[in-house]
């Protein structure tokens, strides 16, 4: 055993130099991330200053030139003072007032400075320029929104330029004035650096600036870089991560901040590999001379050592094993002694892990996947908890008098279809399917895990859901087989959830009055004869997003006043457009209860 001991102190000496450089250089990169994360920050963050006071000393430079020269009726005088004024400034070039006429803009008032804007047909170029430019959205600008982009100039060098409302009425405005500035104004700013790479990206992701010019000049998009992307979500107005370009797989440490003007956004980003390069060589000398130490132990004790180091190996590919997820290990002991017995424990340990394994992909067959994560975790709450949720019931119509005319086979095959996508639609929204109840689905979204928009998201589940139908049902018709009609109830309100049962078994599953009112306006879609019904807990705080129609109030049972119910149509779209969502099989023919659901 001393031979083993001593063979052993040699691997131990050399884990524990190749741990000491793995944890400081791993502590090195960590420091240096957070550091080079806040440069970056603080780089983004001058810059898009900087841009932002340029862009608005632009737009309010355009506005003043624009008006000193007459606007939407220019005179002679004016023009040559506004040309007077971009002659004594290197910041705007020419400045251009649009109108909008028949459906098309036009010019109204082109200022171009002293040099070659003097050419010539140099205006009359720069304005189909200006008009001809797809970046530049005139709907906007008419309702108040500044706009940038990069134009090329009759000289064929690039510009940019800043678009601003300029004469309107109220909210909306009639005319446009167009600020001219050359691109090296902004390049000024995005220079060469060492180690940081900044650019600036307009609202759709093509660069505006960059230090490889011509990157700029070629109207490049770099929508695919994920920090780009987190730019674009618009969600916060600055951030910082670490990615990797989807084209070249180099991964950077970078940072983004909003400009606040136009949409425009400015990142500055470091490569990991030249922000690292010093940390990894030394890494790798280290381990060199950890490699080099360790194959001196290796020739010394070879012969003493092969009695623990073959089993040790064996071990090591046994847990690679393992981490691909085989677990079907049967090590030898080769000796009684520890290594041995650390043999039998791994085997024992592997048939344990199978056995979890196989325990935990059985119970996810019996729950939705949050749900059995949560149980499993031991995150939810054994006794019940409280929550607000949104409860959806869906059901089909007529499917057991359908269920009588079909053999068995047909039954559960129709069944398994119509349930797939249904189910599918839930999932996709965000929803968790609670059970099956025959031909019924009930599905909640807020437990165990409550969003805010979790009733938006519901009941856009139950418009796909209609949609969904319309496939289902022109599937069925190509089979020759009938279409399927549906009720769903969706409500929202306080539930209790928990694990309900015996001791012997219990299901997590949602109880309480929401949970019942949801079943009985289900119901009630047979007695109005429509798909959907929703009451006034999911119409009013949604009002604004989706199309209702009043369905008429109804007595339900236990309750005290009637429900006033609502079927949907449709939503609206993010610019407000009313968009109706249609079915043949979203009305049916009424079917008269006589009492209170």
């Amino acid at each position: 055993m001393g031979a083993k001991l001593s063979a052993l102190i040699a691997l131990l000496l050399v884990a524990s130099v190749v741990t000491l450089v793995s944890l400081s250089n791993r502590l090195f990169v960590e420091d240096n991330t957070a550091l080079l994360q806040q440069m970056n920050s603080e780089t983004a963050g001058g810059l898009a200053k900087s841009v932002r006071e340029l862009f608005e000393r632009v737009a309010d430079k355009a506005a003043l030139l624009a008006s000193l020269a007459g606007g939407a009726n220019p005179s002679k005088q004016g023009a040559a003072f506004a040309r007077d004024l971009l002659g004594r400034d290197d910041l705007v070039l020419s400045v251009v007032v649009l109108a909008r006429a028949g459906g098309a803009m036009h010019s109204v008032l082109t200022v171009s400075g002293p040099g070659p804007a003097d050419a010539v047909g140099w205006n009359e170029a720069l304005v189909r320029s200006v008009i001809g430019n797809r970046d530049l959205a005139f709907e906007a600008i008419s309702r108040g929104e500044a706009q940038v982009a990069r134009v090329s100039l009759p000289d064929r060098s690039g510009a940019v330029v800043v678009a601003v409302p300029f004469l309107g009425s109220g909210q909306i405005f009639s005319h446009v004035a167009v600020a001219v500035v050359r691109q090296e104004r902004l390049q000024r700013a995005f220079g060469e650096n060492d180690l940081v790479t900044t650019f600036l990206v307009d609202r759709r992701g093509r660069l505006l600036a960059h230090p490889e010019r011509e990157m700029v000049d070629a109207g490049t998009s770099v929508i695919h870089l994920p920090i780009v992307q987190d730019l674009m979500r618009g969600r916060f107005h600055n951030g910082q991560s670490r990615y990797e370009d989807p084209e070249t797989g180099d991964a950077s440490l970078g940072a983004f901040r909003v400009v606040g003007f136009a949409g425009l956004g400015v990142v500055a980003e470091v490569p990991e590999a030249k922000a690292f390069e010093a940390a990894h060589w030394v890494k790798y000398r280290a381990i060199l001379v950890a490699v080099i130490v360790l194959c001196a132990s290796v020739l010394v004790g070879q012969i003493f050592s092969e009695s623990l180091t073959a089993p040790l190996y064996e071990l090591a590919r046994a847990a690679a094993r393992i981490a691909r997820g085989d677990f079907h290990i049967e090590l030898k002991a080769r000796a009684r002694d520890e290594v041995g017995y650390l043999s039998l424990a791994f085997n024992a340990m592997a048939k344990g892990l199978e056995e979890r394994d196989r325990v935990k992909e059985t119970f996810r067959k019996f729950h939705n996947k949050e749900v059995a994560d949560r149980l499993l975790s031991g995150d939810v709450k054994l006794g019940g908890e409280r929550k607000q949720a949104a409860v959806l019931f869906v059901d089909i119509r007529n499917f057991t008098a359908m269920s009588e005319q079909l053999a068995p086979e047909a039954v559960v095959e129709s069944l398994n279809e119509y349930l797939s996508r249904m189910v599918a639609e839930i999932v996709g929204h965000g929803g968790i399917v609670d059970k099956y109840v025959g031909d019924a689905i009930l599905a909640v979204w807020g437990v165990p895990i409550e969003q805010p928009d979790d009733c938006e998201r519901a009941l856009r589940a139950c418009l796909a859901i209609r949609t969904a139908l319309v496939r289902l049902n022109s599937d069925r018709a190509a089979r020759d087989q009938p279409p399927l009609y549906i009720g769903m109830g969706l409500v929202t309100g306080a539930v209790t959830a928990g694990n309900i049962g015996s001791t012997d078994r219990m299901e997590y599953t949602v109880i309480g009055d929401t949970v019942n009112t949801a079943s009985r306006v289900e119901s009630l879609t047979k007695q109005l004869g429509v798909d959907l019904l929703v009451d006034r807990s999911v119409r009013d705080p949604l009002e604004e997003k989706f199309l209702y129609e009043p369905a008429g109030s109804v007595r339900v049972r236990g309750k005290e006043k009637p429900l006033e119910l609502f079927t949907v149509v449709g939503y609206r779209d993010e610019a407000g457009n009313e968009v109706r969502v249609d079915s043949p099989w979203a009305k049916y023919t009424a079917v008269s209860i006589g009492k209170a659901a």
